[in-house]
């Protein structure tokens, strides 16, 4: 297995990933298996439950039939998914995510990244952070109120989505920060395209 710095071909070492994923905010897996993987991510990682895993901290994305469950299941399909930032209406989202294609789709099956450190900076040019920290995940429900933006101890943890489930709002009643946030989103957009053995670690914090 080898880890390399977005958008280049510099290695990085395994005890490096902690710092470059801190640093970037994403790391490339290339030629990797499951087990090696785990086995990096256990060194320095706490398993976070998914309704789904079939392991402590490992769920298996595989296309099943469709369900009318309200949108939550969308990722076990062959539809696409907007960008959100995985269990986002968790108290504890997890700090680091890290995906591995086994088998590529024959059409589509890009992983869509969004620089939150990016989205966030300009953010800042439109708002104080108190505004920012207003911004808030309405779900259907109406149980649950997180923020989009988390400050805390110099760092901003990001949590996202807009579909059937949940959406962002401003509790300040400032559509036009609302509206600005979702144009972000979508300019930072990229996708990648992921070969077998490949993926990707990623990070939902960034400095502040």
């Amino acid at each position: 297995m080898r880890l390399v710095e977005a958008g280049c071909e510099v290695e990085v070492s395994p005890d490096l990933l902690p710092v470059t994923l801190a640093r970037d905010g994403v790391v490339l897996i290339q030629q990797g298996s499951v087990a090696e993987v785990r086995a990096l991510l256990d060194r320095w990682t706490v398993p976070v439950d998914h309704p789904h895993q079939v392991a402590d901290g490992l769920t298996v994305i595989a296309p099943r039939l469709r369900t009318d469950d309200g949108g939550n299941e969308a990722g076990f399909t062959d539809l696409p998914l907007s960008p959100h930032t995985d269990r986002s209406l968790h108290a504890q989202p997890p700090s680091v995510l890290a995906t591995l294609m086994l088998t590529p789709a024959r059409a589509g099956g890009s992983a869509t990244l969004v620089d939150g450190a990016r989205v966030l900076t300009l953010l800042r040019l439109r708002a104080e952070d108190a505004a920012i920290a207003g911004l808030r995940l309405r779900t259907t429900t109406g149980q649950l109120d997180p923020p989009v933006v988390e400050f805390v101890s110099g760092r901003a943890r990001i949590r996202y989505r807009d579909d059937r489930i949940a959406g962002p709002y401003s509790t300040d009643g400032r559509l036009d920060l609302v509206a600005e946030f979702r144009r972000l989103i979508s300019e930072t957009t990229r996708f990648l395209h992921l070969g077998a053995g490949h993926g990707l670690g990623v990070v939902r914090e960034c400095p502040v």
